[in-house]
């Protein structure tokens, strides 16, 4: 009987699995990750550069630790995020996978596990070509976003069937659809701040890059923002979603006064046209869809424009609503929010209130955060816990 079966080969799986070796030599450890190879996702974070965590993370320092401990040398950036000194996500994998070897720790690709059973003094584990029994089991099979790399949520399935709660799961970190139609606008980036509404309540303001595409808005500021587009239990998405809505500053650092003025002034330029109002302030295609929107017709003498029609357009400068949607969905999100209920894990540990022996990491919990290495944080830092604790059962 093996002393650890980890189920799931990404960071956290990874990192778990090099801890309990290096805690404890004699373990005897496998991994079964249902893809072809060892850490996909992670290869693919960061566009390839791999964001590993952040400076402003709670335990940052013990994950830098973990990584110069395997040799994987760091550097951060001017917003504390954190990459191998190479900016190459591939090389950390590489990384992680020879200090599997170095541990001879026994891995399994092409094997997605299908049911786990609690056996007299563990678990049994049915994998697609076979099974095996273990002490221990950890589940650190990711989330549902991204599954393209193998993340498709089984793992909660396999959590429930253990008797887990498993709270509502939504894609974050991805763009936000709009509710108007927005395809003339695909390819515009504008900096600026998004602030997201509930029910007519500010729930929190993002400054940042707002790019366009064909039906949605992203960048890290909206994806920040996609992070709160919860719904309530027995609550329809449809519904749900209605309850939601997106206002852009595209002037953040005026005041909507200054900003009346401003183009009052420009109104007095002799020859100003009204869709050249907007010119150095907003992309010309922006400009056009603010000015349609106010009412403003193109080919007109700004001088023309009244008091009314200025101050519509200052407004919508200063504040763009816009309905929203939903979210882009699982094939382009970062994180999943939601997962397994934290009060029914002893965290220190990583190990499960209600199955002795059975241990989570990473994404399958419930937890998500910003982007900028905080989730791969949680990835790298809950599987060093499980690691050390199991390893010391």
């Amino acid at each position: 009987m093996l002393d650890l079966c980890i189920v799931g080969g990404g960071a956290s799986a990874m990192a778990a699995a090099i801890t309990a070796a290096g805690e404890n030599p004699k373990m005897s450890i496998c991994v079964l990750e249902k893809k072809d190879s060892l850490g996909k996702k992670l290869a693919a974070t960061g566009n390839g550069k791999c964001n590993l965590s952040n400076m402003a993370c709670h335990n940052a320092s013990g994950t830098l630790e973990f990584f110069s401990s395997i040799g994987i040398l760091t550097r951060s950036d001017e917003q504390g995020r954190i990459y191998p000194y190479s900016q190459q996500a591939r090389d950390v994998v590489r990384s992680l996978e020879l200090q599997i070897k170095e541990h001879s720790i026994q891995v399994k690709t092409s094997s997605p596990v299908q049911e786990i059973k609690p056996v007299c003094d563990g678990f049994s584990v049915i994998f697609r070509g076979g099974r095996l029994n273990a002490k221990n089991v950890l589940l650190a099979t990711g989330g549902k976003a991204a599954p393209q790399f193998g993340t498709s949520g089984d793992g909660y399935v396999m959590a429930k069937k253990l008797g887990h709660t498993v709270t509502r799961l939504a894609p974050a970190l991805t763009g936000i659809e709009t509710a108007e139609d927005i395809a003339e606008l695909k390819g515009v980036r504008v900096k600026g701040c998004a602030f997201l509404q509930k029910d007519g309540q500010l729930l929190r303001k993002e400054t940042g890059e707002i790019q366009f595409t064909e039906d949605s808005i992203s960048g890290i500021c909206i994806f920040n923002l996609s992070r709160l587009l919860r719904l309530r239990e027995g609550e329809s998405f449809a519904e749900g979603m209605s309850r939601f809505q997106l206002s852009l500053d595209f002037l953040p650092e005026w005041e909507s006064v200054e900003v009346i003025e401003l183009l009052k002034g420009r109104c007095k330029i002799l020859g100003m046209k009204t869709e050249e109002l907007l010119l150095s302030i907003v992309p010309k295609p922006l400009a056009l869809r603010l000015l349609r929107e106010v009412g403003i017709e193109t080919g007109l003498e700004a001088a023309e424009l009244t008091g009314e029609r200025i101050g519509r357009l200052g407004a919508y400068l200063k504040g763009w609503k816009l309905s929203v949607k939903g979210t882009r969905g699982w094939k382009t999100a970062q994180c999943t929010a939601g997962g397994i209920a934290l009060e029914e894990i002893h965290l220190p540990a990583m190990e499960s209130k209600l199955v002795p022996g059975l241990y989570f990491s990473g994404e399958i919990i419930d937890f998500d955060g910003p982007c900028g290495g905080f989730n791969l944080q949680n990835a790298w830092e809950t599987g060093i816990r499980a690691g050390k604790a199991v390893a010391h059962v």
